[in-house]
């Protein structure tokens, strides 16, 4: 179940992209407090459970997690946290279609295997933040002239790579290592994806580097609802 609203959660917020329209100043609200919500999540939640399950070694899977995104984002040219570029022309760049492929094959890893079902709230977590990345991929599609046919296509290869990590780690689970340690680095790698991405989404100056106190508004709500859905 949780692979199925993955996968309908991207596409159908990839497709919607050529229903309707959102300007960059509301996208980049959705966007703060999607990163909000994510780290919230990663603090209160993912990063505890994941020192539970490996202890002091989580640290390290963070820090791979961490750098294995910023790699992803040479590829990808930081779509994951809004940053949208025009197409030239209807092709859809191989690279870019593969960083955010791998980012999504990533966030999909913890919920194929044993625990889950334990994971509501970092599911909540990871579709907060992929629709609105779905969006955005497709508006730029829909820009470059791609037509809602070829965009569906597109948007459902992007919106099986999540899933497809889910398999993956239903078979390496315990195959590897035993499943509580599988878990717990699953879990701390994509804590080092999301501290990247929401760090980078919260941090982003606004222009003139002025004060906004919507923006605010959006952080502390996305931190407020991680602590409660916890």
């Amino acid at each position: 179940m949780e692979l199925l609203i993955l996968l309908v959660g991207a596409f159908l917020g990839g497709v919607m992209a050529w229903a309707i329209k959102i300007s960059a100043s509301k996208m980049k609200l959705i966007l703060a407090f999607s990163g909000a919500f994510m780290l919230g999540l990663c603090f209160f939640h993912v990063l505890p459970e994941s020192y539970e399950a490996v202890g002091h070694q989580a640290g390290i899977w963070v820090l791979a997690g961490f750098m294995v995104q910023i790699m992803l984002e040479v590829l990808s040219k930081g779509m994951e946290h809004g940053h949208a570029h025009a197409l030239h022309g209807k092709q859809l760049p191989l690279a870019l279609f593969i960083g955010l492929g791998l980012h999504a094959l990533l966030e999909g890893l913890p919920f194929g295997g044993e625990h889950a079902h334990e994971h509501h709230s970092l599911l909540a977590g990871v579709i907060i933040h992929k629709i609105p990345v779905a969006f955005i991929l497709g508006s730029v599609m829909r820009g470059a002239g791609f037509t809602f046919m070829q965009g569906a296509l597109a948007m459902f290869g992007f919106a099986a790579m999540a899933p497809l990590g889910g398999i993956i780690s239903h078979f390496m689970e315990g195959q590897i290592i035993e499943v509580g340690a599988f878990n717990g680095i699953v879990q701390a790698i994509l804590v080092g994806v999301f501290l990247h991405i929401a760090t980078t989404i919260i941090f982003e100056s606004d222009k003139g580097h002025a004060f906004n106190i919507t923006k605010l508004l959006a952080i502390v709500s996305g931190f407020v609802l991680a602590f409660i859905a916890v």
